[in-house]
């Protein structure tokens, strides 16, 4: 079903006929043809309305988050700060969902003993973890207490170069919220988690805004804030976030199971096989190793194996099969089609549960 704008962002539609005119905004003078319809400016302050009114609604949601750590020391236990990130309440229980690298020491990468959390509201509340995702860099909190705001997720991903909003507390500041666009989608090989797909933005994320959301005009979270594209410490117009589907799907796995249960399959691919191994096909994954003890291993899988498809859906690049195995049921048979010497095979294999990282 098609959503309604709110009517802060219908009145922002005014301005694909509000003759937005390079010379006349640049000018500061309103049309000729103003009188009857909305001018240039006007229309800007509906934006600026919109932007505000998105932001007064997703803002009770969003908190920041402080980790500690108790050491021992002669004078006997302290608790010492580790670090400040931000995060999002997703359900009225107080569920939150954060980054994975806000809730751990950046030295021993542990969780952190104890968490405060500071609401828009002004109260500080204690948080537990109910569940950590390193390899896609989320965690998941429990605020203990009540009365909380939320934030849903979107239903749909968002197109790029549609508007959005990041919000967090960068640098300990308090709440901040900065503007952009998506400007790309699908992100990968950024070393940032094992699965990535993430969201690209020149929306401002600074360090702090970690686990803050990233919302459309609607108010709806799109992403999870996580990365700063930047070889300096500061926001340079590239920032990347988590889409929400891949937050919904780590969210229900952990309060289902308290880690997330993927597939796997145990294999170590690049997507190199046609100059690697002979193959002149479309797919480009192919087997590097196997691993020992793993379904793979047992199925007979060879290096210079290429995968061609999963389940009967085609398989083109690395990062493909990965998402694929993962939201696979562990236990589940399937049938992989690979190259083998110039030769297509099915082979059947049941897939394992993938070890977690933490």
């Amino acid at each position: 079903m098609k959503r309604t704008p709110p009517l802060q962002l219908a009145l922002v539609l005014g301005l694909l006929s509000a003759g937005f005119g390079a010379g006349t905004w640049l000018s500061g003078v309103r049309s000729p043809s103003s009188g009857a319809g909305e001018g240039p400016r006007e229309s800007a302050l509906r934006i600026s309305e919109a932007y505000q009114a998105i932001s007064q609604q997703v803002a009770p949601s969003v908190v920041s988050v402080t980790a500690y750590k108790w050491t021992e020391s002669r004078r006997g236990r302290r608790r010492r700060q580790l670090q400040q990130g931000s995060g999002v309440i997703v359900r009225e229980d107080g569920i939150m969902v954060t980054n994975n690298h806000v809730v751990r020491d950046p030295e021993t990468l542990e969780v952190a003993d104890e968490f405060d959390v500071l609401l828009a509201d002004g109260r500080v509340l204690r948080a537990r973890v109910r569940g950590t995702d390193a390899e896609t860099d989320l965690a998941i909190l429990d605020i203990l207490g009540d009365g909380f705001d939320v934030s849903p997720f979107a239903p749909d991903e968002p197109a790029v170069g549609e508007w959005v909003l990041a919000m967090g507390n960068p640098f300990g500041y308090g709440m901040t919220v900065t503007t952009g666009v998506v400007s790309g989608k699908g992100r990968t090989d950024l070393q940032i988690a094992i699965y990535e797909d993430f969201l690209q933005t020149d929306a401002a994320i600074n360090p702090g805004n970690s686990g803050g959301p990233l919302v459309n005009l609607y108010g709806e979270i799109v992403g999870i804030n996580t990365a700063i594209g930047t070889r300096a410490s500061g926001s340079q117009g590239i920032g990347f976030a988590i889409p929400s589907h891949m937050v919904r799907m780590v969210l229900e796995g952990i309060l289902a199971d308290g880690h997330m249960r993927r597939g796997f399959l145990g294999i170590l691919t690049r997507d190199n096989a046609q100059s690697r191994f002979g193959y002149d096909g479309e797919s480009r994954v192919a087997v590097e190793s196997v691993t020992d003890d793993s379904p793979a291993k047992s199925a007979g899988f060879q290096r210079g194996d290429v995968i061609l498809a999963i389940k009967g859906e085609e398989i083109l690049l690395r990062n493909e099969l990965m998402h694929m195995i993962a939201g696979i049921e562990p236990g589940t048979p399937i049938v992989i089609d690979v190259w083998r010497d110039g030769r297509e095979l099915r082979v059947p294999v049941t897939l394992a549960e993938r070890p977690p990282l933490d």
